[in-house]
């Protein structure tokens, strides 16, 4: 290897360490002020970096703000299909699709508390601020709706509300439900979190005959977790 092309990539190397450390840090102060409050300048100090070197990776605050959500939405897409895909009914893969995006959540606190802090209406684009998140949520919705339409078809969900309405009611549970844990400062396990996501999602869009099959378990399951110190 050349030595321009050896300097080349110990120059890539150097930027993508400083990248991570930056989305890091920023996604903990955005987290900890809100976008308008956050500081640039706290990142860089968070990060162990310089004020140049922060500029030299994001050359704005809204590009660093862009970056965080570019990571973690990639990453959520990923993790919501993957856990989604496994053997099992309709209704099998829509609860662990749920649950990899409730896990996900909980697992990147700093993430989570940012969309909270930021008081966005997870039912709609409406209110949300970059097109990272935009084109997330349109993936995401799109991908719920498609599940909900295929469910109706099979008879595992209700056909009071069409697919759109029931994928926009979920992300609004969801929503309530991650806040509710934040609020309550997030003592319940993932598994104790996940657990009550699926009672109240069967609950609300299973029909009459699944929900009365699925729920003995949870509600069994809901009595074990009350039980644990």
């Amino acid at each position: 290897m050349s030595r321009p092309a050896a300097k080349d990539r110990i120059r890539d190397a150097r930027h993508a360490v400083y990248r991570e450390h930056l989305l890091d840090a920023g996604e903990k102060v955005f987290a900890e002020h809100g976008y308008d409050d956050a500081k640039v300048q706290a990142v860089a100090s968070l990060a162990g970096v310089s004020l140049a070197t922060l500029y030299g990776v994001f050359e704005t605050k809204w590009d660093l703000y862009r970056g965080v959500h570019a990571r973690r939405t990639t990453a959520l897409h990923e993790h919501v299909r993957a856990s989604g895909d496994v053997p099992g009914d309709l209704l099998d893969r829509m609860l662990h699709g749920i649950a990899g995006y409730i896990e996900f959540h909980l697992a990147h606190v700093d993430y989570l508390r940012m969309h909270l802090r930021e008081k966005h209406v997870w039912s709609t684009t409406e209110t949300l601020g970059s097109p990272e998140q935009v084109d997330a949520w349109t993936r995401g919705h799109e991908m719920m709706k498609k599940a909900f339409a295929l469910g109706q078809e099979a008879g595992v969900y209700h056909r009071d509300d069409p697919p759109a309405v029931m994928a926009r009611t979920t992300l609004a549970m969801h929503q309530v439900r991650l806040g509710e844990w934040v609020a309550g400062g997030m003592v319940d396990s993932p598994e104790v979190v996940v657990r009550a996501v699926h009672r109240q999602f069967v609950r609300s869009f299973c029909t009459l005959d699944v929900a009365a099959a699925r729920l003995p378990t949870l509600v069994a399951a809901r009595t074990a977790d009350k039980e644990i110190p």
